[in-house]
């Protein structure tokens, strides 16, 4: 990987290893430290990585690892102050709804839905990367879309 196709890489798949690692550390500081963590290593195995498509795949599983190391060393949990300034704005759209209940969701469940809706991993991918079964997948996946159809419609028949 030539340094030009490093700094690609790193601006076309920053947002996407942030919110991998925010799924898991819930606190933008600690994604940003697990993002760096990545590119660093990013950085160093330059050489071996020369496909676009393998490039992706690794940058995922890599952020999964990290973040889950970060995680073993700080078992501090998120405040609600801090999950609100996550998703501050002057006023919520759809889109940050959606962001804000998902975030509220356990940490197991709210990770195969960022890995499932906003990856695009398949099933079988998510089961790999977590090392648990695929059926363990497809229930945390059901577990989690009833509990955002209840927290949703709990938001909507707030509003009205």
């Amino acid at each position: 990987m030539t340094e030009q196709a490093y700094t690609e890489a790193v601006r076309s798949n920053s947002q996407r290893v942030f919110l991998i690692a925010l799924s898991f550390t819930r606190q933008r500081a600690d994604a940003e430290d697990v993002m760096q963590n990545v590119f660093l290593k990013l950085w160093k195995h330059r050489d071996k990585l020369t496909d676009r498509k393998h490039v992706d795949k690794w940058l995922t599983r890599v952020t999964v690892n990290e973040a889950r190391s970060l995680l073993r060393f700080r078992r501090d949990t998120v405040s609600y102050e801090e999950l609100e300034e996550l998703c501050a704005a002057p006023s919520f759209s759809r889109q940050q709804d959606l962001i804000y209940v998902v975030m509220q969701l356990p940490k197991n469940q709210r990770t195969v839905v960022h890995l499932y809706y906003y990856e695009e991993l398949p099933v079988r991918e998510i089961a790999d990367l977590l090392h648990i079964s695929e059926n363990a997948v497809k229930k945390r996946l059901a577990r989690a879309r009833e509990t955002l159809r209840v927290r949703l419609k709990e938001e909507m028949d707030h509003e009205s």
